[in-house]
């Protein structure tokens, strides 16, 4: 009997231990985040998400994709979209098809919640391909430097702001990290600018073959600009509102998990440092936002030429 008395003294000194060691850690890492500058913190944190393909904006307080991130070299296909619930993401697209000089274009709009990030994405994209007429089946290749088009965005949730962009870009994103949403929160304001009025009208089509009511489409010389709440196009996730659900409750966890443990800091930048110091699995979900998995898989699929007969 003794043996198990002494069994558990071991036990008991031995949790007594971690739970030191664990708060001794902890308290190291919260003292390395007041002493490290603003400057070295950001520092550290883009250097991390660089081969992600994002920084991070501490002005803003929001993290982007990069102008020349790994994803460009991707392109764009339907199956990126229709396996991002894969990836804890549950957002709304809304592809706006388009033929100007020969050739098709995409303008596409995203906005809904990334796994611990609520964000918004305008992507911009070409193809040379014809097939049958049905431009949702072709693969698309990232807009060149002199193609990008200037773009801005405001993500409203609930009527209430919550992120801006402006830039001229092929891929225009924004992410706010530790909000959750869910997609009917959430409104897109749209401004894109063309650089000539037969590229602007193709693209005002597109927007009506879409869906959109000419009285919902606002133009001003040779910017176009449209509100995106509710996808007008139903080809995108194919998922059933049950395993959504179940996603967006992993998600609404992350957050919560994420604001808790996070709760000593106010800022982003902080939090961040702190995770990364401290929480080393909660810091790789942070890392991995946007379509980085995704887009990886669709494209070994299409370099293995099956997504061709995936898309038909």
């Amino acid at each position: 009997m003794k043996y198990i008395y002494i069994a558990l003294a071991v036990f008991v000194v031995l949790l007594l231990l971690v739970l030191l060691c664990c708060y001794l850690h902890r308290r190291w890492a919260r003292r390395q985040v007041c002493i490290r500058t603003d400057e070295r913190k950001c520092l550290d944190l883009n250097l991390a998400l660089e081969p992600f393909g994002f920084g991070y904006n501490f002005c803003g307080d929001y993290f982007y994709s990069l102008m020349n991130c790994w994803q460009r070299k991707m392109g764009y296909c339907r199956f990126y979209d229709e396996n991002a619930p894969l990836l804890n993401m549950v957002i709304d697209s809304e592809p706006i098809y388009f033929e100007y000089d020969r050739k098709n274009y995409l303008i596409e709009v995203w906005k809904g919640q990334y796994g611990m990030s609520t964000g918004a994405e305008i992507g911009f994209y070409v193809s040379d391909e014809h097939r049958g007429g049905r431009p949702e089946e072709l693969y698309y290749e990232s807009v060149t430097d002199g193609e990008m088009l200037p773009m801005s965005f405001v993500l409203r949730k609930s009527g209430r702001a919550l992120l801006e962009r402006k830039d001229t870009h092929w891929w225009l994103t924004g992410f706010v990290l530790g909000e959750f949403s869910h997609r009917w929160e959430l409104t897109l304001e749209v401004r894109i600018t063309f650089p000539n009025m037969e590229m602007r009208n193709a693209f005002y089509e597109g927007l009506i073959r879409a869906g959109y009511l000419p009285e919902n489409i606002w133009v001003s010389c040779l910017t176009v600009g449209f509100c995106f709440t509710e996808p007008k196009c139903r080809c995108g996730i194919h998922r059933c509102r049950l395993y959504l659900w179940w996603i967006q409750c992993k998600n609404r966890r992350n957050c919560k998990v994420y604001a808790r443990v996070a709760r000593c800091f106010a800022r982003t930048l902080d939090k961040v440092t702190y995770l990364g110091l401290c929480f080393p699995r909660l810091y790789r979900l942070v890392r991995c936002m946007g379509k980085t998995k995704t887009i990886r898989v669709g494209f070994k699929r299409m370099k293995r030429r099956d997504i061709c007969g995936y898309l038909r």
